[in-house]
């Protein structure tokens, strides 16, 4: 290495001090905290006589994707049930989508059930600079009383 790159090198952390010491350094990127998901995203379940009630509530600021929700029976029948509608919302992720905020309350009436049944719950979410992955929430069933 030549001795004019080495005095080179070793100045530039004394520069940077002067330029902390005049103000004239960049100020450091401030980094945003993000809520992990499952305080972004409560989901609350409870197994009634109507059926499987489910209850997201969602922080402020994000939103669940109306399209990546979905409710998958497993050794359990369905009766007719579907989403409501959400809020008309475009992003960089996925375009012109529907989208939930604050929360999603919703009932499926649970018609047969097997003893070992159960519900998987996928879902995913964003807010302003984070799309959080889809997520996976499986929930075990009661027997249904006759």
């Amino acid at each position: 290495m030549s001795l004019s790159l080495a005095a080179a090198l070793a100045a530039i952390p004394a520069q940077a001090g002067i330029l902390e010491w005049l103000g004239l350094a960049p100020e450091p990127a401030q980094h945003t905290r993000f809520l992990p998901v499952e305080q972004a995203f409560v989901l609350n379940s409870e197994q009634t006589p109507a059926g499987l009630r489910l209850e997201f509530t969602i922080a402020p600021g994000y939103y669940l994707y109306r399209h990546r929700l979905s409710v998958i029976p497993d050794q359990v029948r369905f009766g007719d049930w579907e989403l409501p509608a959400g809020t008309p919302h475009e992003d960089e992720y996925f375009g012109k989508t529907q989208v939930y905020y604050q929360g999603l309350e919703l009932t499926i009436p649970l018609q047969q059930l097997e003893p070992e049944g159960r519900v998987d719950i996928r879902y995913q979410g964003c807010t302003s600079g984070l799309c959080y992955p889809p997520q996976l929430v499986s929930i075990p069933l009661a027997p249904l009383r006759e």
